[in-house]
């Protein structure tokens, strides 16, 4: 570990401060504030500086830096905390009623079938005496109308509104968007009607350059609307030139995901790369003897930062100009080694986490470093067992290692949040990351008016997605479901390190340790899934306009019928937990396990043929009509379920009888899922 830290001494620094924005985040811990800092700094400087370097004070010394990064990192906290500060609009609009507010829209509105979606910037906050300048973003879902056309970047408007808080999961395992909203600090959403906003003829309340960065954006996705591509053609352009993902088809989108090809779907580090290397290849034709080392990165710079200002400075671009303006400092100023790129990798992500600490729970930051870091240090291990005689060969081998070296140093991660391994990856990956850059590539002779590379781009992208739905299957080409859990992914990451250690070193020692690791692993994994396997439940999920029954007897799971879509957002994250359960979909009105007994009412005027009298719960669905004298059947009945496929005043008829007859009621649309142990 001391060679570690003295090779990378980043990864010391990074040690203190990602634990202190960790802690920052999760215990809302408060830090002493700047005058301490300065003064703790001051006593690192000096004990540095001191001319004889004893035990005692380089001890001070690293115990005096650890200090100090841990707290600097608590205090970029509290001063990106929105909901701390001052000027949060949070602390001044009236709850439970709607309110006067003058927003900027600050990124490209997304068109859906009944709303457009924007995200809005606050500048002023009514009141109940004038207006205030507050802070904060607001995602904002205007109702569709002629005035459509007025909602454009930068444009600033006055809108009344009642501010909804985002409500967190309400099933189990459910993609968490009210934390993903938070940790981007937005809190709020509204819903705006047609006539409940005007436009202010005012210049942009945006900052400049990121004012012309989403004009620029906008312009770039009208040039791509109005050529010749078709509809799948102009998704995949947009997302590769702007990030704009949102208009591409979502069977397109799974294919990609089961392929592990999804990075290329979005203007990422991976493009950014790729643009980096081919200006590289570029220059280095032209400067063969590499003279002008200062000059060549001093251009690339412009020109990638001139992307980033094309793709209206997208998060995951400037991330990753950022990172390659810092390894092209690196390969000119110090050695090429991955010890090297390591530490300037690490002080990039110092920098970025400076700007923004909430990026630490961003996964796109996450699996880009992470990424990054497999192919500096992974991939020229891996290229070294073997050596191909062939240029051809060659730039395949090259392909196969970096894919295989980004997967190992990601696939925690991924295995994580995505549940899913691509079987075929190292494949797609030879072939989709090439084809997605010469898409890129004729995507800007678009913007260039060049018609012809629309005629070549909706080939490729329709070559493109047959490919890839080739692989699109569960029975060979992914593995899906895969229960794998927080402590699965801190297992098999110390894996990782101990096993490279244990190569690396040639440490037998190490691999015995990895051995043990392993085994711990399979045991933890072995009593969880056990817990998992002999559960028996029933689940009615919450599911909006939808009714969701599911039941678990121990390794088999049956669940009545739903839509894909919904099925695959609000129910199969819980599916999945249960550790490769037999699922079979089928109607069933009727659940029996030991003291309980369940009749499911979802069919208009349709009574199941049971005994009434022993129904202990009942579940509502799709507005079941039932009254009080059907009620007096039900002599046994302890609790009743009304799901979301029930009207609000279908729900309040119930309310009342519930309460007459002194009935518990659950309201999946308030408390979420209702689960019950069998």
């Amino acid at each position: 570990m001391p060679n570690v830290f003295s090779n990378i001494p980043f990864f010391r620094i990074m040690i203190p401060f990602i634990i202190g924005i960790l802690l920052g985040i999760y215990f809302n811990l408060m830090a002493p504030g700047f005058i301490f800092l300065i003064a703790l700094l001051l006593v690192v400087i000096i004990t540095r500086l001191k001319k004889e370097q004893t035990t005692l004070s380089k001890r001070v010394y690293l115990i005096s830096l650890d200090i100090f990064f841990f707290l600097f990192a608590i205090q970029l906290i509290n001063n990106n905390t929105l909901k701390d500060q001052a000027e949060y609009y949070g602390n001044y609009y009236k709850h439970d009623t709607a309110n006067y507010f003058i927003v900027t829209i600050n990124d490209i509105p997304v068109k859906k079938e009944k709303f457009i979606k924007c995200q809005l910037k606050v500048n002023e906050t009514r009141t109940d005496s004038n207006y205030i300048k507050t802070r904060g973003n607001i995602i904002a879902y205007f109702k569709r109308s002629t005035r459509d056309e007025e909602l454009k970047p930068g444009t600033t408007i006055v809108l009344k509104a009642k501010l909804l808080e985002v409500n967190p999961p309400q099933n189990p395992y459910e993609f968490d968007y009210k934390n993903y909203l938070n940790n981007k600090q937005i809190y709020h959403t509204a819903f705006i009607d047609a006539n409940a906003f005007e436009v202010l003829d005012i210049p942009s309340q945006l900052n400049p350059i990121w004012h012309n960065g989403l004009l620029i954006k906008q312009r770039i996705l009208t040039t791509l609307k109005n050529s010749a591509l078709t509809v799948n053609a102009y998704a995949i352009c947009a997302a590769l030139l702007t990030g704009y993902d949102d208009e591409i088809d979502k069977q397109v989108v799974e294919s990609f995901s089961h392929s592990g090809t999804l990075h290329v779907l979005s203007v990422s580090g991976l493009h950014t790369g790729l643009i980096y290397l081919a200006l590289s290849f570029l220059f280095d034709l032209i400067d063969r003897k590499k003279k002008y080392k200062i000059l060549k990165f001093f251009l690339i710079t412009v020109l990638l930062w001139s992307f980033a200002l094309v793709t209206g400075f997208s998060a995951p671009v400037l991330r990753a100009v950022i990172m390659f303006n810092l390894l092209g400092i690196g390969r000119i100023f110090f050695r090429s080694d991955h010890r090297v790129q390591t530490n300037i990798l690490l002080a990039s992500a110092f920098i970025l986490l400076c700007y923004d600490p909430f990026f630490i729970k961003d996964v796109g930051f996450l699996l880009s470093y992470f990424a990054v870091f497999g192919l500096i240090y992974f991939q020229p291990k891996l290229r070294a067992l073997w050596e191909p005689q062939t240029y051809v060969g060659k730039e395949l081998w090259k392909g196969t290692t970096a894919s295989f070296a980004a997967t190992i140093s990601t696939l925690p991660l991924t295995l994580f949040y995505f549940k899913q391994f691509p079987l075929w990856f190292f494949i797609c990956n030879i072939i989709v990351v090439p084809a997605s850059f010469i898409i890129l590539m004729l995507a800007f002779l678009i913007i260039l008016k060049v018609g012809f590379a629309a005629v070549i781009i909706n080939y490729l992208v329709s070559w493109l997605i047959t490919f890839i739905k080739f692989f699109n299957s569960s029975k060979f080409g992914f593995i899906d479901g895969i229960d794998f859990s927080f402590s699965d992914a801190l297992f098999l990451s110390f894996l990782i390190v101990i096993f490279t250690i244990a190569i690396q070193q040639k440490a037998y020692r190490s691999l015995a340790f990895c051995i043990i690791v392993f085994i711990c692993w399979q045991f933890s994994a072995l009593m969880v899934s056990y817990n998992s396997k002999t559960k028996d439940l029933l689940t009615v999920y919450q599911v909006n306009k939808s009714n969701a029954v599911l039941v678990k007897n121990k390794t088999n799971s049956i669940i009545n019928i739903l839509d894909s879509v919904q099925f695959m957002f609000h129910i199969k994250p819980h599916i999945t937990s249960f550790n490769n359960s037999n699922l079979a979909i089928n109607e069933f009105n009727y659940v029996e396990k030991g003291n309980i007994k369940a009749l499911i009412l979802n069919k208009k005027d349709h009574w199941p043929e049971t005994d009434l009298a022993s129904i202990n719960l009942l579940v509502l669905a799709n507005n079941f009509k039932i009254t009080a004298k059907d009620l007096e059947n039900f002599p046994g009945l302890k609790t009743v379920v009304a799901d979301a496929s029930n009207t609000n005043y279908s729900i309040k008829k119930v309310e009342e009888l519930c309460r007459k007859f002194g009935l518990e009621l659950i309201k999946t649309k308030q408390q979420g899922a209702y689960i019950l142990d069998l």
